[in-house]
Parts: C-alpha cells; sequence; structure tokens
C-alpha cells in the first residue's frame, strides 16, 4: 500500500531493500526507541515499527501536512499504527522538545540539514545506537568536486567526512 501510494506521487522512498536494512540493524541492536529527521507518510517507520516490538516508539517529524494526512489514511486500521508518532513541524524542533536518548536515529531531511541533523543526533543516540543517514551518496556525486550553487552536494560531503572523522 505505502509503495503504491508513492509511486502514484512519484514520491522518492529508501526502497524496501533498504528498509529492510533499517529493520534488521534496528532489531540487531534490540533497538527500542527511534527517531527519524523527515518522516513523509510513514515508508520507513514501516520498518522501525516492526523492529522495535510492542513496547517499541518511532518518533518522526514532517513539515508537510499533507503527508501526514496521507499517513493517517494509509495506517488508519494497521496494527503498527500506535508504535508510530508522526509529528507535524520542523524536525529540529521536534527533536529538542522530546527527551531522552535514541537507540536509532534516521536522517532524511533536506540535504542542506544532514550536517546538523548529525550534530544532533551524535548527542542523543545511546552507546551502541545507530545513526542512519539516506542519500549519502547521492548518486555518486559525493565523490566529485559540486558545482558552486549544488547546496545539497557540499552539504553531504561536509557529513561523510564528519561521519569519517568521528572516532565513534
Amino acid at each position: 500500500k505505502l509503495s503504491e501510494h508513492a509511486q502514484l506521487r512519484d514520491f522518492p522512498l529508501i526502497g524496501h531493500t533498504s528498509g529492510n536494512w533499517l529493520e534488521l540493524l534496528t532489531r540487531s541492536i534490540q533497538g527500542k526507541r527511534v527517531f527519524e529527521f523527515g518522516s513523509g507518510f510513514g515508508f520507513s517507520a514501516f520498518y522501525f515499527a516492526r523492529a522495535v516490538g510492542n513496547a517499541g516508539a518511532v518518533i518522526g517529524a514532517e513539515h508537510d501536512e499533507h503527508e501526514l494526512v496521507d499517513f493517517e489514511r494509509l495506517y488508519a486500521d494497521h496494527p503498527l499504527k500506535k508504535r508510530i508518532d508522526i509529528r507535524l513541524g520542523c524536525a529540529f524542533e521536534t527533536f529538542d522538545a522530546t527527551e531522552g536518548t535514541f537507540d536509532a536515529i534516521l536522517i532524511d531531511v533536506d540535504k542542506e540539514d544532514y550536517p546538523r541533523a548529525l550534530e544532533a543526533a551524535i548527542g542523543r543516540t545511546r552507546p551502541g545506537g545507530l545513526i542512519m543517514a539516506d542519500n549519502v551518496l547521492w548518486g555518486g556525486k559525493t565523490a566529485y568536486s559540486p558545482d558552486e550553487d549544488d547546496a545539497a552536494t557540499i552539504a553531504l560531503q561536509a557529513f561523510n567526512k564528519r561521519l569519517f572523522s568521528d572516532s565513534r
């Protein structure tokens, strides 16, 4: 249902393979609390919700109200919905307003915000937890010198350098 909806809207998804990896990695650390920087209509939340189990929670943020309308419709009668809390608003404000640490954090917001999201996530991920990010290779563009006006690639390169240089 989620995939069909994405195809109809030409919405970019992480895809089933990546979703399965999110689920597997979250299960491997016995993750129970997940935060998503950028939730859309809840595609990746589906995989996280399966991973965290009945006592777990997936908290996310989405700035586009129509995505939350779609989330409510698509998950209307689904049992995983009770594990997913996608809030309308800025991901950074939602993250700051949510107390505690997380077992896993997914970064999938505007690419220019990846370095900021990483800095926020590092301090709030439990030891042994995971920080995961989509689009870091950006179709291979991060391996080359970007155009001066390609803010997304420049930000992703900064994100990758920061991530690579951090011993944690």
